[in-house]
């Protein structure tokens, strides 16, 4: 039976929508009487799992078939006037739901009347105790679900929750989210929230995000000490991440009315204040001036620990900085040091490394140029770093080789949330170029000659990373030094 179009309501007054797109879920398997594991025989020999198998799909394709044609049926469902047919084993196959009303119903004739949902969903349920096909759009899929959760069909659930997991978009986040809570969706519910946090600066001006999202939830999704947060795609560092929630908890605030002042307490504390510096502060309130006042005490706390002048009504939270969700240094270790032998001086060990604070990001490398055996390579490499909370350049600057001579100078400079994700180098005995590409799509490079075997290195596969640093040695040859034994550091977050 072809599914309809139309919005069908859940069981609850509420209406659900939001959704997009149309999916047939197709099971590996269809759904099974039992599970063939080691089977034995009547006289105790192994029996042929593949011949079982064998024998449970000629079931169901018989049992299909019959209920097309509607042969040998023995119940029929009858919802709102109309009626199902269908067979009780195969329904009690489906789920324990059905095997008790059948007990309870075994004494009647052969219908039996169900409520609470609507003959469009029962026809989908009927199709995949049959198939092992879940027939659901963006309409259908929630009531569907939510039918499916009422008679215990976990295997239908499944791939409702992947449907809609595989639909979300900014508009209809929250409402999934608070979906998987209600009818206990874990794996729905963690991703709907990684969508969350890595969209929240987009779904936080959305309709839904104030009507739907339950403020004690977001308080307790803001007040998570490993809270990861996105904008376009890139990890916000410590300022940058409570600048976000507290425009967030702003936001929600001034569209939706909170009568609970402990309710409306939880959600200002729940922005970590100290790590905010005082003009992006200033310049947030000066966008919801209608709440500025109902801060002043939390500001006046913000200036107290800023002078070292402990409250004891300061929350525990402001003391410690968010942590990053399980950062990870990858070196390219000992066989992927570059230029690390030959007619150069041999190191034996990689280059030592400057850079430890994952808060730290590369702003700016120069490289110098210069002539070997007649051939170009690189002389010289300098490395300067920026701390996106301030703004600020770090005054460390890594410098290897000469820096200040040879036949050309080039650099490159990042902007704000610009990352390298690609390095390409080409190398023999001493580094002869180096390039990169960023994950806004700009090629730098490569710069230097073209001799030497080229290698290229990628950010390593996760949600965020990008190159954290570059080491090497500098050697002094045919008079003038140069880089060799190079060595890339990247970086990786993980949800």
């Amino acid at each position: 039976m072809a599914s309809s179009s139309k919005k069908i309501k859940l069981l609850e007054e509420k209406e659900y929508s939001g959704l997009s797109g149309r999916r047939i879920c197709n099971l590996s398997q269809r759904p099974k009487v039992f599970e063939p594991g080691p089977t034995m025989s009547q006289d105790g020999s192994d029996v042929d799992n593949e011949n079982v198998q064998n024998r449970q799909h000629r079931l169901f394709e018989v049992a299909f078939q019959s209920w097309k044609s509607g042969l040998y049926t023995d119940v029929t469902f009858l919802i709102d006037q109309e009626k199902f047919p269908a067979h009780r084993l195969v329904m009690v196959a489906l789920s324990d739901y059905f095997s008790a009303l059948f007990k309870n119903s075994e004494k009647e004739s052969g219908d039996i009347t169900l409520h609470n949902i609507s003959p469009e969903d029962f026809a989908i349920i009927l199709k995949f105790a049959y198939t092992g096909q879940v027939d659901v759009t963006s309409d259908n899929v929630q009531s569907v679900l939510t039918a499916a959760d009422y008679y215990r069909i976990d295997t239908m659930k499944k791939e409702c929750s992947k449907f809609m997991a595989s639909s979300l978009d900014v508009d209809n986040v929250c409402d999934v989210l608070m979906f998987a809570i209600k009818y206990s969706l874990p794996s729905l519910e963690e991703q709907s929230l990684a969508f969350l946090r890595q969209n929240l600066e987009s779904i936080f001006k959305t309709e839904g995000f104030f009507q739907i999202l339950d403020p004690l939830y977001l308080a307790k999704i803001l007040e998570d000490d490993n809270l990861v947060l996105y904008n376009n795609k890139v990890l916000l560092k410590s300022a940058e991440r409570e600048i976000l929630v507290l425009n967030t908890v702003l936001q929600f605030l001034t569209a939706r009315r909170i009568d609970d002042p402990s309710v409306f307490q939880r959600l200002i504390r729940a922005v970590r204040f100290p790590f905010i510096p005082e003009d992006a502060l200033n310049h947030c309130l000066d966008n919801f001036e209608k709440i500025e006042m109902d801060l002043h005490e939390d500001i006046r706390l913000r200036e107290a620990v800023e002078a070292e002048r402990v409250a004891a009504e300061v929350p525990e939270s402001w003391s410690r900085p968010r942590k990053f969700t399980s950062p990870e240094i990858y070196n390219t270790g000992r066989r992927k040091r570059y230029a690390a032998g030959g007619q150069i001086q041999r190191s034996p060990e990689p280059p030592g490394h400057l850079v430890e604070d994952l808060n730290l990001e590369i702003h700016r490398i120069d490289l110098w140029i210069r002539l070997w055996d007649g051939r170009p390579v690189i002389g010289g490499l300098q490395i300067r770093y920026r701390d996106p909370n301030s703004g600020h350049l770090c005054p460390s600057v890594y410098e290897k080789g000469e820096c200040q001579q040879g036949i050309e100078h080039h650099y490159v400079e990042l902007q704000k949330n610009e990352f390298i994700t690609k390095v390409i180098i080409g190398s023999g005995y001493l580094v002869d170029r180096l390039g990169f590409e960023t994950n806004l799509g700009r090629d730098y490079g490569p710069f230097g000659g073209p001799g030497g075997s080229e290698q290229r290195e990628v950010a390593p596969d996760s949600p965020f990373s990008y190159l954290f640093d570059i080491n090497c040695d500098s050697t002094s040859t045919q008079g003038a030094d140069a880089v060799f034994n190079l060595m890339l550091r990247w970086v990786a977050f993980k949800e």
